[in-house]
């Protein structure tokens, strides 16, 4: 957890993320480094990873995997602000890419297009949870 200090994280911040995910206290120093750097490929500034961390602390949990996988899918149905996305809405990274995929082709099966559905995910109107 001391990379969430050194990231710029305050006490009572870590304090509050383990409160909502106790679990992230076993994460390993290395893992959340590769966690921001993802982040940080993608684009996001230093204050949408803290946001990212601290509205959902439950992203610290995710494998890199799944991660890479969830991003390339998002990529693949032509989200192209993931940074912008994820800062909006955090919550995205709960979902796996399968989830991704079965939310988009249920939007087309609904007769949407291609970019209402982009639109959707984009302006955050549809429910993950």
């Amino acid at each position: 957890m001391d990379v969430l200090i050194r990231y710029g994280f305050s006490i009572e911040e870590i304090k509050n993320m383990m409160d909502t995910n106790p679990d992230i206290s076993n994460v390993d120093d290395n893992k959340i480094y590769s966690l921001i750097d993802k982040l940080g490929l993608i684009g996001c500034m230093n204050n949408y990873i803290k946001n990212i961390f601290i509205c959902n602390p439950f992203y610290l949990n995710r494998s890199l995997e799944d991660i890479d996988n969830l991003f390339n899918k998002l990529k693949e149905i032509g989200i192209t602000n993931i940074n912008i996305l994820l800062d909006s809405n955090p919550y995205i990274l709960n979902l796996n890419s399968e989830e991704i995929e079965d939310i988009y082709n249920n939007l087309l099966k609904e007769g949407l297009t291609k970019e209402e559905i982009i639109d959707k995910f984009n302006y955050n109107s549809f429910s993950i949870m």
